[in-house]
């Protein structure tokens, strides 16, 4: 494991176990068993430090989820399946550890908003990189923005679902990315509607014209 590693897995477990504001070079250097200098020279700032944990926790998810999307044979949703089932990986002590150091960088990160840029870089990349999956668009950005609102409600611990529930509700949320796009059929449908109408339009003025010079006629006949 090479001095950046050991850095970044020490400072993980202060915030795991004494919390974020405990999170200071001088015990990080204590309990990666480095000199404070040895930190410095690889995070000069706290900031620094701070910015290497996220795209730590960034790296692992994304190699987490390419290992997934090649294990996949089905090409249609098979990224937005990596997606959905990186962001709940077995064992669930995995998971817990990554909500618990995410939730003590998000306390970090909410004293310095700029520090949430490369999460919100990150993320755009992968909504782009998830809506060329060959799925619906509407149907990508349901189970995208929904497993990220389980996420989030596992992180703040809010309105926890029962196992089993949970357990359905991600089942279906995979159902969804095996249906694929109708798009075409959609806009041909449209198309149709569109042209249909184009059609009947024209014809009810027509049919107006004529119902107004049958009428001028039957008052001209009258005495």
């Amino acid at each position: 494991m090479n001095s950046k590693d050991r850095i970044l897995e020490a400072a993980e477990r202060i915030v795991v176990r004494d919390g974020v504001s405990h999170l200071t070079l001088d015990a990080v250097a204590a309990e990666a068993g480095l000199s404070k200098g040895g930190v410095l020279y690889n995070y000069p700032t706290k900031e620094a430090l701070i910015n290497g944990m996220v795209r730590r926790l960034l790296d692992l998810y994304e190699t987490r989820m390419m290992r997934l999307l090649e294990q996949d044979p089905d090409p249609v949703g098979r990224r937005l399946r990596a997606y959905l089932n990186a962001s709940f990986p077995e064992p669930n002590e995995e998971y817990q550890r990554a909500l618990q150091v995410s939730a003590a960088l998000l306390a970090a990160l909410s004293t310095n908003p700029a520090l949430l840029e490369p999460v919100r870089e990150q993320f755009r990349k992968w909504r782009d990189w998830i809506c060329e999956d060959g799925l619906d668009i509407v149907d990508g950005a349901i189970v995208r923005l929904a497993a990220e609102g389980l996420w989030l409600a596992d992180l703040f611990g809010l309105a926890a679902l029962e196992p089993e529930l949970r357990r359905q509700v991600l089942h279906r949320l995979r159902d969804l990315t095996r249906k694929p796009s109708t798009s075409s059929e959609s806009t041909t449908s449209g198309s149709r509607h569109g042209e249909a109408n184009r059609v009947t339009v024209p014809a009810m003025h027509r049919a107006g014209s004529r119902r107004s010079a049958g009428r001028a006629r039957k008052r001209k006949r009258q005495p």
